[in-house]
């Protein structure tokens, strides 16, 4: 691997030879259901009211969003990427409509499909089946950490055992997942999130998504904030932890994100995380420093500790022995 990091730009330089692609953000209109009552009303502590997704168009119908888009980046080829709210949350036949209206653009190659680990009822899942004989499709799972008490810190208001039966259904169709996750949840040591990725590296998702811990304004996690501040991440801390998780993980994950980034007018803090570009250029600079770069220590994941040896890292088990 000559980069740092198997990135998902990388990935689809291979996957599409030649083609410039960007991914279209959609509001598709669906709800949530830890934000409509049916599972709670108070939804995830850190999700906004748009859900992450488009702000400026995210009332407008689907197509409208898509050919504006384009029309704002032409002679390119594109991702569909329904991204708001839980996006296979509705019945199978508005699924099946809204899905398909990406078809009737020529240029759009991939569609990509945001939701929760427990809104895929078995007819969705052959929905899915179905699409990805058509086009290049990934579903987006939210898992955050696998750590039960960082779930019930988020309100997930799922466990880590539905989002494993979701991931191995969608394997077995051959569907890609890619697994988004936290980083800085308060209470979660290094460790911790070594474990998360750990868990990756055994399930093999085709890739992941690393975001920080931010805080949105307007929502849960603004409120407890303000009310009671806690530890926040530095851009020093956050790019040593990237760099040290990215050691662990499986070098043949696609990492389709590094960190989180979100409008300033809805954006609380860290301030520090809303330059995306120096985020990123500081976790670049950590690995190089350290000499890092994805899968470094992945062959030592199962062993006691390691130590440097040139260039190579060298593993020891339990019994002080090299192995």
């Amino acid at each position: 691997m000559d980069e740092l990091f198997n990135s998902f730009k990388g990935f689809l330089r291979k996957k599409f030879p030649g083609a410039n692609i960007l991914k279209i953000p959609i509001n598709a209109g669906f709800s949530c259901p830890n934000r409509d009552g049916f599972i709670s009303q108070s939804g995830c502590v850190f999700c906004d009211r748009f859900a992450s997704g488009p702000i400026h168009t995210a009332s407008w119908p689907i197509e409208k969003q898509i050919e504006f888009f384009i029309s704002s980046h032409p002679q390119k080829k594109y991702i569909a990427y329904f991204q708001s709210h839980c996006n296979t949350y509705g019945p199978v036949s508005e699924l099946k409509r809204k899905y398909e209206s990406v078809f009737n653009y020529t240029d759009i190659i991939g569609l990509f499909i945001g939701t929760r680990p427990d809104t895929i009822s078995p007819p969705a899942f052959s929905l899915l089946e179905k699409l990805n004989q058509r086009i290049y499709l990934t579903v987006e799972l939210g898992l955050q950490s696998v750590h039960e008490q960082s779930l019930l810190f988020l309100n997930r208001n799922h466990s880590y055992k539905q989002f494993l039966e979701t991931f191995h259904e969608l394997k077995i169709r051959k569907i890609d997942t890619v697994v988004h996750l936290i980083v800085g949840i308060p209470g979660e040591t290094r460790e911790h999130m070594r474990q998360t990725i750990l868990q990756m590296n055994n399930l093999k998702p085709a890739g992941i998504k690393l975001h920080l811990l931010h805080i949105l304004k307007d929502t849960e996690l603004h409120r407890r904030y303000i009310k009671t501040p806690f530890p926040l991440l530095n851009q020093e801390e956050y790019a040593d932890i990237i760099a040290f998780l990215l050691e662990s993980l499986d070098p043949d994950i696609v990492i389709h994100r590094l960190t989180a980034e979100r409008e300033k007018e809805i954006f609380y803090a860290p301030e520090w995380a809303l330059n995306k570009l120096a985020v990123l250029k500081s976790i670049t600079a950590k690995m190089k420093k350290n000499h890092s770069s994805q899968g470094k220590t992945f062959a030592c994941a199962d062993f006691q500790s390691k130590i440097q040896f040139g260039s190579q890292v060298l593993c020891i088990d339990k019994k002080k022995r090299i192995v």
